[in-house]
């Protein structure tokens, strides 16, 4: 038998590599476990089931449902972060500006299915303080990286306090559209009504980037 070390470390990897292949396997499961039948009806034997594994199989990779919502989580946010987010470059006119990144956010962000799998397990997970608490550390790196990113974006805003809030706003904003999906038929007309709300909070952006202009102007004059 060939115990080189070539070969054991070869077998290692190729091991780590089939452990992570069913790792994913058993994260994407849950998503879809989640969205189908929400965060308490995700429970280990109907993960494992809709993954085609056993419950023991399951708890071996994650050894909880807390620690699988919590690795869903992470896999979700990761999918959603600021970094694969096309963010316009500020020498654009705020319109043009305001415009791509609202959309930018809503197709990359809030969008997807897997927003509305985050949500269920946000609200689903209130009573576990584990990944309540693991939830509310993750979401406020993020908000904070977003907040810089769109601060970077409109520069005309000063920063400071100011544009956080804006920032927030607009965030709040495009969170409440996606969870309103939950109550939409999937019409045209509800599409439609999506695109004016989208339309309409990248004018709110713009609107307040002239107005801190006209403020500029005005003390420069003075």
């Amino acid at each position: 038998m060939d115990r080189s070390p070539a070969r054991r470390a070869t077998a290692r990897r190729s091991h780590a590599q089939r452990s992570e292949a069913t790792q994913r396997h058993l994260i994407d499961s849950a998503i879809n476990v989640v969205r189908s039948r929400s965060y308490h009806g995700a429970t280990v034997f109907e993960v494992a089931k809709a993954a085609g594994v056993t419950p023991g199989a399951l708890q071996h990779h994650f050894g909880s449902k807390a620690v699988l919502m919590m690795r869903v989580i992470h896999e979700i946010l990761r999918a959603s972060d600021a970094d694969g987010v096309p963010w316009p470059s500020p020498d654009l006119p705020a319109e043009e500006r305001a415009r791509r990144l609202v959309k930018a956010l809503w197709q990359r962000v809030y969008e997807p299915p897997r927003f509305l799998a985050a949500w269920s397990v946000y609200f689903g997970a209130n009573t576990d303080a584990q990944v309540r608490d693991y939830i509310a550390e993750q979401r406020a790196g993020v908000a904070a990286t977003l907040r810089e990113r769109f601060a970077a974006t409109f520069p005309e805003l000063g920063g400071g306090a100011g544009a956080a809030a804006l920032a927030d706003l607009v965030l709040s904003a495009l969170r409440g559209i996606g969870i309103a999906r939950l109550l939409d038929d999937g019409s045209a007309q509800a599409a439609a009504h999506i695109a004016a709300q989208l339309r309409a909070l990248a004018d709110l952006i713009a609107l307040r980037c002239r107005a801190r202009d006209r403020i500029r102007i005005r003390r420069k004059k003075t």
